[in-house]
């Protein structure tokens, strides 16, 4: 099926499906992770794209952090075509690179918070990470991957799209330059990062833009308010999660986004041999903790602690996988959160306890709530030998990963009990929330809002004193914009952002 053009980008039907077949051969390529040649293009067609990227630098263009987010899995091909999709302009990108040099599209420093799998994306080659699946992949479920940065250029280059380049890495601004060069694509590249820019920066080629405002952290992307104030600053662009507030403001109407993934392919996930332990075997790497209270000091103490605390992580997550309720599985884990390792790296410190307690609260253990609360608002002495002094924060910041798997997990389980914590951390002020960690307010609303879809529970939210809350909610309800409820609620308190609703 063809797709329609983007706005503005006149080829012949022909034209098109001649460029469209072979972008697709490109990503049929990029999936094996060879050298992708080129889609071709005929001088007037590249004419013409050009000539689009023109236009969208030239006017206030609406740039998508890691893709539309709300639409499909953060930095995907689905995330990032719903941008175009839905009428805004480019996105930014987060690259970094395999174990065996592919460049690809990824933005934690640790792999485990989004995919089943633990390290860095340079830990694995680009078929070790490929077999990974996402923990919450969202509306296309296996389909939902991490893309080549070829994958992404060619989609680009599809859309005539303008591009942030958010550098993860040093020394691959030389790769990044020789993908540009063959996708004939420097034109598109609006913004990148200074840390790891590198030789593109000083490239000629390379005419970066001035961002108006970013909107996202605080969901002033959803207000009309702060979006006007906002284009009336000097500067070229506005970054945003979700560009339907922003696409409204200018004027633009509101496309509707593909419910098929963008390159299908099929799904054959290896199992790791982890995922073969008995409970026991798990167990007995679970408790084995002599050392989770012992500072590792040297470099290779460090490491060997790291590699502990790893193994211990995966075996809790591996808990999870298998469904372990016993007794004594339940009870190893709530050992291990209460007595989390501890690290001077932020990339390890109470990774086992943060894996335990996610795992207790998807297994629906009894109690679990009471334990996620008593890990959210712990400040345990026991943290200041792994204190880094460079950061001025509390104390109780350092159990951040710990205190960060709460709310994401207990989206999946509803009750009373999940309902009462939410409500509980929402109704702290902000140096109360910002004493027990970094500030969790919209992640809080987002779960209430998973376990009680409701009209009220909405109005709740709707009537909170932050706009990180509100804005959230609104996000919410747009979510199941077809639900009465939520087009109750809105209609109510966010009457303008009914104007964001997919028409039918």
């Amino acid at each position: 099926m063809t797709r329609a053009l983007p706005r503005g980008f006149a080829l012949s039907r022909r034209a098109w499906l001649v460029t469209t077949g072979c972008l697709l051969l490109a990503r049929c390529e990029a999936r094996g992770a060879e050298p992708t040649k080129a889609a071709q293009e005929t001088p007037e067609q590249a004419r013409q794209r050009h000539e689009r990227v023109a236009q969208r630098r030239e006017a206030t263009h609406v740039i998508c952090h890691r893709g539309a987010s709300e639409f499909a899995h953060e930095n995907t091909l689905e995330a990032y075509r719903a941008t175009f999709e839905l009428g805004a302009d480019g996105n930014e990108i987060d690259i970094r690179e395999t174990k065996d040099g592919v460049l690809v599209c990824f933005h934690d420093d640790m792999l485990d918070q989004l995919l089943e799998a633990f390290g860095d994306v340079s830990d694995y080659t680009w078929e070790d990470l490929q077999q990974f699946r996402f923990r919450n992949p969202g509306r296309f479920r296996d389909q939902c991957r991490i893309p080549t940065l070829e994958e992404v250029f060619a989609l680009h280059r599809q859309y005539a799209g303008l591009m942030h380049l958010d550098i993860k890495r040093p020394n691959l601004d030389r790769s990044i330059a020789k993908l540009l060069d063959r996708f004939d694509l420097w034109d598109h590249v609006a913004y990148c990062n200074l840390d790891h820019g590198g030789s593109l920066l000083k490239d000629p080629r390379l005419k970066l833009c001035r961002y108006k405002a970013s909107l996202y952290s605080d969901r002033s992307e959803v207000f009309p308010e702060p979006i006007a104030a906002a284009l009336e600053k000097p500067g070229e662009g506005l970054i945003v999660d979700d560009p339907r507030g922003a696409i409204v403001a200018l004027g633009r109407q509101l496309g509707r986004v593909s419910s098929e993934p963008v390159s299908p392919r099929p799904v054959s996930p290896k199992q790791s041999s982890a995922a073969r332990r008995t409970e026991a075997e798990l167990l007995a790497v679970l408790r084995d903790d002599r050392d989770w209270s012992q500072v590792a000091q040297s470099d290779d103490e460090r490491r060997e602690s790291g590699r502990r605390i790893r193994a211990r992580a995966a075996a809790a997550d591996q808990l999870l996988a298998i469904g372990a309720s016993s007794h004594s599985a339940l009870a190893a884990l709530q050992e291990r959160v209460r007595n989390r390792s501890l690290h001077k790296d932020w990339m390890y410190h109470g990774l086992d306890g943060a894996f335990a307690l996610r795992s207790l609260i998807l297994l629906r253990a009894p109690q679990a709530a009471e334990l996620a609360r008593f890990t959210l608002w712990r400040d345990d002495p026991a943290l200041d030998p792994v204190v880094n002094p460079q950061y001025a924060n509390p104390r109780a910041w350092t159990d951040f990963r710990v205190k960060m798997v709460v709310f994401p997990a207990l989206a999946a389980c509803p009750g009373a009990a999940t309902e009462k914590l939410c409500r509980d951390y929402l109704a702290l002020d902000n140096d109360a929330a910002r004493k027990l960690g970094p500030p969790q307010f919209e992640a809080a609303a987002k779960a209430l809002m998973t376990v009680s879809l409701k009209t009220e529970t909405a109005l709740e939210l709707l009537r909170h004193r932050l706009q990180v809350v509100r804005g959230r909610a609104i996000l919410e309800c747009l979510s199941h914009g077809s639900g009465a409820w939520a087009r109750a609620a809105l209609e109510q308190e966010a009457r303008h952002a009914l104007a964001y609703l997919e028409r039918p």
